[in-house]
């Protein structure tokens, strides 16, 4: 076998999540069956089922998937030597940037997955920011007075919601306005000038 070729289990599981995402993107989420996606693909029905369980795992690995691409962001973004009020808005700016090119996960997402679902989407968001946040109090860039885990709770609230009217329900407003706006909303809510 060639070193630099790809175990073919990995390139199955890469090619039916590509080919789920385009299927359901152009089709949507309900209207998407398992026999398409297996079609297109060129593999079995039981090959599908060896890699996911049922078609909404498919929107859970991508939002995974979506959400390991944030997390890489913030931490990079993070842990370069800024300025807090730099960080917030580079930050923001990577965020609306990744899910600018999971749109469509993102509308799938947020059909599918439960409140409890949901809940566990966002937690790994929560408790990153919460830490980033104590990390800045200690700094002493950031109000010592407000409770991370809720600000956390709140910021990712407020920076969800932004992308949703840009990439989902389609504001008029530019999505360069929401991310200056959305940095200066967080940056005012922490304290910072």
């Amino acid at each position: 076998m060639h070193r630099n070729a790809k175990h073919p289990k990995i390139d199955r599981r890469a090619e039916l999540l590509k080919v789920s995402r385009e299927i359901m993107a152009e089709k949507g989420y309900e209207a998407t069956t398992v026999s398409e996606i297996v079609a297109k693909a060129g593999v079995a029905q039981g090959t599908f089922y060896w890699y996911f369980p049922s078609k909404a795992s498919i929107v859970k690995t991508l939002t995974i998937e979506m959400q390991n691409e944030v997390q890489m962001a913030l931490l990079r973004v993070f842990t370069e030597p800024r300025p807090i009020e730099q960080k917030i808005e580079r930050s923001i700016e990577e965020i609306f940037g990744i899910l600018s090119m999971y749109r469509d996960v993102l509308a799938l997402a947020h059909l599918v997955e439960s409140a409890s679902e949901n809940e566990l989407v966002f937690e790994p968001y929560h408790r990153l920011i919460s830490e980033l946040l104590r990390y800045e109090q200690m700094q002493g860039t950031v109000n010592s007075s407000i409770s991370p885990d809720i600000t956390a709770t709140l910021i990712v609230g407020a920076v969800y919601y932004a992308t949703l009217q840009c990439y989902l329900y389609n504001s008029p407003i530019s999505t360069d306005h929401y991310i200056e706006e959305t940095a200066q909303f967080v940056c005012r809510a922490l304290g910072i000038d």
